[in-house]
């Protein structure tokens, strides 16, 4: 089983994917923008943007994130191939170039699993002055996120939205999806 979960930040992401980890013991993906930002010398993916190093940031987090999703049986990860390639079209899209889009493509059919947690259903990106603050950000994210599954993902991976709002719920829903009913 290898379950991604995407959408914007503060949709819960990370929560449902550090329950599927503890539930299942399979590997969460460490590689992430937040790693790799810091591997780059810098204290957070928009110090990247700053210092005009978006590109070689982006390639840099989708080959790490690729590379260690390639070796493993079983894993979660919280942000998809596609959720990195839309934060690059928001921050600096002339980056974006025929090589990088087949790897993030190419990323997706790694997948079993693809969750989307929209933020109609439930959005905080709380006080992490590492995330953006502004709800029309992360609709915008969201519509392109969104705009993107529909478009790239195989038909091959299994793939569904989550609409409940409550952790409970949420976790009730994450195991019906997965086939994880008898699984406590």
């Amino acid at each position: 089983m290898r379950v991604a979960f995407c959408g914007a930040s503060g949709t819960g992401k990370t929560t449902m994917s550090e329950y599927l980890v503890q539930t299942l013991g399979i590997p969460f993906n460490p590689v992430g923008s937040r790693s790799v930002s810091k591997a780059m010398g810098f204290d957070s993916p928009y110090d990247v943007d700053k210092a005009g190093k978006r590109a070689e940031f982006q390639r840099r987090l989708v080959t790490e994130k690729r590379a260690w999703e390639d070796g493993q049986e079983s894993f979660v990860t919280d942000r998809t191939t596609l959720d990195n390639l839309a934060y690059t079209m928001f921050h600096d899209v002339s980056t974006i170039d025929a090589s990088l889009l087949e790897q993030v493509v190419g990323g997706l059919s790694r997948y079993t699993h693809v969750v989307y947690c929209p933020v109609k259903v439930f959005c905080n990106p709380g006080g992490d002055t590492n995330r953006v603050q502004d709800m029309t950000y992360h609709q915008l994210y969201d519509v392109t996120i969104k705009g993107l599954l529909d478009r790239f993902l195989p038909e091959a991976v299994e793939y569904s939205t989550v609409f409940a709002a409550g952790i409970d719920a949420r976790k009730a829903w994450l195991k019906d999806f997965l086939g994880l009913s008898g699984v406590t």
